[in-house]
């Protein structure tokens, strides 16, 4: 794609396909490889901890590099971030498919975390500041529901990509996605809207985060009593030090990692914390699926992916209808209904699964937690950009991202901690544990839906249009399909 400084008419649905494709690639990339876990273990020979360090540090990677990536965007372009994350991404998914032993797979999967962090952040960025409010609901729909629907169909292209081979073409498949995003891109054109600010990053900063959250999870996965004694020290002795380190640096640097003002506005708070708590949920629920299915069940890795599949359907049939009707009634009734059956689903799971649970009752549970989110991420995702000023959108949409990876590091550490059995196959009894704490985790993303706004508020609103052609900042326009 070409920046240009000259305003020129964008194509709407070419944007919203562009920012989708560049938005699929971390979920589908982290879930993916779910229901490899299994066959990874077997293939490195490592225990469950170990394997989840290959989960946790991706998303370590991308909560901490995701507000970084959005500021950068403000700074430098959303247009040409996008593009670089996109290029660096694929790169070094081609390295993951190479990597010969298990610590450089995490080293290099860490890396395509941390470069390829941009794209999503700086992607909600070019529609935020190219749409009015009216429409950000349906957008936020479609792309937050791309973004869902990825997370939620990775675990069954894992499973058809695995019955063809090794775990190694799971990261093959970032070629033909980056390959389409990259082209509709280029035909996009997005225009340059502002002009270039001094570049600036509290890198410090972002590396007191990153051990700050790397601590966190050494600590998770230590509540199984498990974990090497010299690394709990250590993770005990760093926790305080680079806490303080980083609540510093967010006070004394000129652009901190986390803009910690934009959730001095309520609606902005509860929209992120939900989204944080609801990914917690979802992507825990979906590591732990194909482990019950294979070590509890002994079930295919076929049986685990289309039980998942359920999580997926709500979302490719009703997010997009969703994200019309909160433009509509509003965004916190949504996101309410959609917190309940959250509730309801991880209910069932802690009370109803079993080892001889069957494949109606499993299917109809995850059913309820793909519907929950169908119709409640989109109209959240939405409530949280348009918050904030179109000249914080990346930096908005980056915070917003990283809250959303800080729920599924915890979730990712639980998993690790309460499944950490040393070889042992797992009692069921671990697996209602882990539900009846998604239980908890969801009650208060309940609590977190009244704090979002039904209707956005007026900032920075653009001038009326008409249906053919949307005025989308001063210097140039979207056009409706």
């Amino acid at each position: 794609m070409r920046e240009h400084d000259a305003p020129r008419p964008l194509n709407y649905s070419l944007l919203l396909l562009t920012v989708s494709l560049g938005g699929v690639l971390a979920p589908l990339n982290s879930t993916m490889l779910a229901v490899a876990l299994p066959e990874l273990r077997n293939d490195f020979n490592v225990g469950h901890a170990e394997i989840a360090w290959l989960v946790s540090a991706y998303l370590i990677a991308m909560a901490v590099a995701q507000p970084l990536g959005g500021r950068l965007g403000d700074q430098l372009g959303r247009a040409t971030v996008f593009r670089v994350g996109l290029v660096a991404f694929l790169v070094l998914s081609l390295a993951c498919a190479a990597a010969p032993t298990f610590p450089l797979l995490i080293l290099v999967r860490t890396g395509q975390a941390l470069i390829g962090a941009a794209v999503i952040p700086n992607g909600m960025a070019m529609i935020r500041e190219s749409l009015p409010a009216d429409r950000l609901g349906r957008s936020g729909g479609i792309t937050g529901s791309a973004i869902s629907i990825s997370a939620a169909v990775g675990p069954l292209l894992g499973a058809v990509l695995l019955a063809f081979g090794s775990w190694r073409f799971l990261f093959l498949m970032n070629i033909p996605i980056v390959g389409l995003a990259l082209a509709f891109q280029f035909i996009l054109a997005y225009p340059r809207t502002r002009e270039r600010q001094k570049f600036s990053l509290d890198w410090f900063g972002a590396f007191a985060f990153a051990v700050l959250l790397l601590t966190v999870t050494v600590l998770l996965n230590a509540l199984s009593g498990e974990q090497n004694r010299i690394l709990l020290i250590a993770a005990v002795v760093a926790l305080p030090v680079f806490l303080a380190l980083f609540v510093q640096r967010q006070f004394s640097a000129p652009n901190p990692v986390v803009e910690w003002s934009l959730f001095r506005n309520r609606s902005y708070a509860g929209s992120t914390l939900y989204i944080m708590l609801g990914n917690l949920v979802m992507y825990t629920t979906l590591l732990t699926v194909p482990f019950f299915i294979r070590e509890v069940q002994d079930g295919s890795n076929g049986r685990a992916a289309f039980l998942l599949t359920a999580i997926s359907l709500p979302m490719i049939v009703l997010a997009p209808i969703a994200g019309r009707i909160s433009d509509a009634a509003g965004r916190r009734p949504l996101v309410t209904a959609g917190s309940v059956l959250l509730v309801a689903s991880s209910g069932a799971l802690a009370l109803g699964i079993d080892k001889d649970s069957s494949f109606g009752f499993l299917a109809l549970s995850l059913a309820l937690l793909g519907l929950g989110m169908s119709i409640s991420f989109g109209a959240a995702s939405a409530a949280a950009i348009e918050s904030t000023s179109r000249e914080m959108a990346g930096t908005a949409a980056g915070t917003n991202s990283m809250m959303r990876y800080l729920g599924s590091i915890i979730g990712a550490g639980i998993l690790g901690a309460v499944l950490n059995t040393e070889g042992a196959v797992p009692d069921i009894g671990l697996f209602r544990l882990i539900f009846a704490v998604l239980v908890v985790m969801s009650i208060p993303a309940f609590l977190c839906s009244f704090l979002i706004h039904r209707f956005p508020p007026e900032i920075d609103r653009p001038p009326a249009a008409d249906t053919a052609e949307l005025i989308v900042s001063p210097s140039h326009a979207v056009r409706s399909p």
